[in-house]
């Protein structure tokens, strides 16, 4: 059983898909890696201080430091895994070179899932269309939103430029999410 990567920008599905990888092959572990991210924040006794501070917060989890902890964590859990379960890593803070790097594409399906075209402002609307009370955005204003958007939009160009590089499949989930996430779904293993 091939383990699964799934990286990309916020609400382009990463969580949806991987529930229902999970909901399908349900000998699965699933990791989140906000999970991470506020487990060590917590070990620090900082949470309050990056709650208040999300710049800070989006500093931290996208630093080199974070992401390679995640993926050294990811590939321990899969050295130890005997019973041939295997993991299912969902990200939002991994840069596609990294992943390269730290990760067996041969033992990992590895997908990157972005918002295509969308412009900023857009990215909003998306956000806001897709947003739960688990999100980190939840309850956030649209203007607040927007302030962040520019940095979406740069992280989701990069993306497009640097997975196909790094052999990192981008998929466009903007347009029939739902559809795409359903095809990924129905094709993973093919």
């Amino acid at each position: 059983m091939k383990n699964i990567l799934i990286m990309g920008i916020g609400r382009a599905g990463k969580t949806t898909l991987s529930k229902m990888i999970k909901d399908k092959y349900n000998s699965y572990n699933l990791i989140h890696s906000d999970a991470l991210k506020w487990a060590m924040i917590r070990a620090k006794n900082e949470e309050q201080y990056y709650i208040k501070n999300i710049d800070k917060q989006k500093e931290f989890e996208h630093g080199e430091y974070f992401q390679r902890t995640l993926l050294e964590l990811y590939n321990s859990l899969i050295r130890k895994d005997t019973n041939e379960y295997g993991y299912i890593l969902e990200s939002g803070q991994l840069h596609p070179k990294i992943v390269k790097e730290m990760i067996d594409f041969n033992s990992t399906i590895v997908l990157c899932l972005g918002l295509g075209n969308l412009k900023p402002e857009d990215m909003v609307n998306q956000c806001i269309t897709y947003d739960t009370k688990e999100s980190w955005t939840y309850g956030l204003s649209k203007e607040y939103l927007l302030e962040h958007a520019q940095d979406w939009y740069n992280n989701n160009e990069m993306l497009k430029v640097e997975c196909p590089k790094y052999g990192i499949k981008y998929i466009d989930t903007s347009k029939n999410r739902e559809k795409v996430l359903s095809e990924i779904l129905e094709n993973l293993f093919k």
